[in-house]
């Protein structure tokens, strides 16, 4: 039977917080970095609800980041100008907050309260913006992602009870060109980025007074903002066969042409170059639609990666251009989502779930996403 935390290591309130505010504080990365998965830099909410299966149809801005060669297909010269702005939060930690919140039966919680919370269940939260401009041609954006993971052990690394901190900060902007390709329905296009990342790993023991004290230092903490910067460059081309009522698509991808190095802050593992490939079909009719897509990411397996986190699959359903709902196969799991569209607003939620290794069922997270995104 587990030992309650409060009543064999204590935790002051004031370490707690200052351990929290770190890892807000962390837009750079400590020394040690986990590996790095196919978790991509940007991914929009309603794909996400698709199962991420996005190289041969994506939602505004992602589309720079998924396969530039989307542009020149979108119909009409401007495909997007606008912001969006997302939340990312696990369902254990949902029913957390809601005992945080004022008058609630069990506000007022202590913070040995939200250590036994941890242990019991992982803690993970993030937001991810964006700004950009996209048309038939290309387009610019700048995003920011920032996510943390608190997980606590038992037996941490040293053997006594320990919070367990991972995270990612990706930040950057990118610039696209793409084109069709005379008498062809083929489209190439090219996005190049700008990255400053990090990818935190921390193990910190609770029952070590040094090791907790460190964070209480606002100095200790503005050194670690240390970040990483790098140039890369995406690939992509489409092969588009529209019909009356039925459309096929053709996608290749090569993400991080021939790899992205880091320099600058502390070390971290540079992006391989990824090749992928994707194909769809669309049922069309007025202005309803149904698209079925499936992606094969990383077929070289530059990342090890084992098939049911590199296959993506989902189907995105259209109404009238106002509603979409939509369901998939992300990271070997159901995910499912809507958005509605009105017009100069726009407003998405997705559920799905995530493996932190490759392992399934070993250490997933629950995620609820929530979108918002203001532009035409």
């Amino acid at each position: 039977m587990p030992v309650k935390t409060e009543l064999k290591y204590p935790i002051d309130s004031a370490v707690l917080a200052a351990i929290l505010l770190a890892t807000i504080l962390w837009n750079a990365t400590p020394a040690i970095c986990f590996a790095r998965d196919l978790s991509p830099v940007y991914e929009e909410t309603f794909d996400i609800a698709a199962g991420g299966a996005s190289l041969t149809r994506a939602s505004r801005y992602g589309a720079a980041l998924a396969n530039p060669a989307l542009l020149p297909f979108s119909g009409s010269f401007h495909r997007w100008l606008g912001s969006e702005f997302s939340l990312h939060i696990n369902r254990e930690s949902v029913a957390m907050a809601k005992t945080m919140v004022p008058g609630s039966s069990t506000s007022g919680s202590s913070s040995s309260d939200f250590v036994d919370h941890v242990f019991e269940s992982p803690f993970l939260a993030g937001t991810q913006t964006s700004l950009a401009y996209l048309n038939a041609y290309g387009g610019v954006g700048f995003f920011s992602k920032f996510e943390v993971d608190l997980e606590a052990q038992e037996y941490g690394p040293t053997g006594l009870p320990a919070i367990i901190l991972n995270g990612k900060s990706y930040t950057g902007g990118t610039v696209s060109a793409a084109g069709r390709i005379p008498f062809m329905p083929l489209s190439l296009g090219l996005t190049a980025k700008y990255l400053m990342i990090s990818e935190p790993n921390l193990s910190i023991d609770l029952a070590d007074p040094n090791a907790a004290a460190q964070f209480q230092d606002p100095s200790a903490l503005s050194s670690l903002v240390n970040p990483s910067s790098g140039i890369g460059y995406d690939l992509g081309a489409l092969l588009f066969i529209q019909g009356p009522k039925v459309d096929w698509r053709l996608a290749l991808k090569i993400d991080d042409a021939t790899g992205t190095s880091f320099s600058g802050g502390d070390s971290v593992e540079d992006f391989k170059q990824v090749v992928s490939t994707g194909a769809s079909v669309t049922f069309h009719r007025g202005a309803d639609a149904i698209h079925i897509a499936v992606d094969r990411r990383d077929l070289q397996n530059a990342y090890g990666t084992p098939a049911f986190k590199s296959t993506r699959a989902g189907v995105k359903v259209l109404l009238r251009s106002y509603i979409g709902i939509a369901a998939g196969y992300y990271d070997g799991y159901p995910s499912v989502g809507a958005e509605l569209d009105f017009i100069f607003l726009k407003l998405g939620a997705a559920s799905y779930r995530r493996e932190r290794t490759d392992s399934p069922g070993l250490s997933p997270r629950n995620v609820y996403v929530m979108n918002l995104a203001t532009g035409f």
